[in-house]
């Protein structure tokens, strides 16, 4: 238990079961229980791995990038909103197409991990 209080952290929406499990809740990077799936890359539960693995740099890097798309979004008028038209392809292809699915194919080894990571 104390070795566990020592060289862990926790990232969690329970903070009284991160204790429980010996973990400080100081020790924790808590967020909301409403943020799941791919929006929790930019949570906690995203940022905590990718800080450690490439360092805080990266990080800012990363989560401009989201609040760039994020602002796009907001302001771009539809027929140039990257997002928009994409959500609009999608339900083309499932409703008109007859296409339930889509394919993500890395080109490079560096991305055999984007697939499993989109499908979340």
């Amino acid at each position: 238990p104390s070795a566990v209080a020592k060289h862990m952290v926790a990232v969690s929406t329970n903070l009284p079961l991160v204790e429980k499990f010996g973990i400080d809740p100081n020790n924790a990077f808590a967020f909301w229980d409403w943020v799941g799936g791919r929006y929790s890359v930019c949570s906690a539960v995203g940022v905590l791995p990718l800080s450690l693995q490439y360092g805080f740099a990266v990080v800012e890097k990363f989560l401009q990038g989201a609040h760039s798309i994020d602002q796009h979004f907001s302001s771009a008028p539809f027929e140039k909103n990257i997002p928009v038209l994409l959500g609009l392809l999608s339900v083309w292809n499932v409703s008109f197409l007859g296409y339930p699915a889509r394919a993500i194919l890395p080109y490079s080894q560096a991305l055999e991990k984007l697939a499993p990571h989109i499908q979340q």
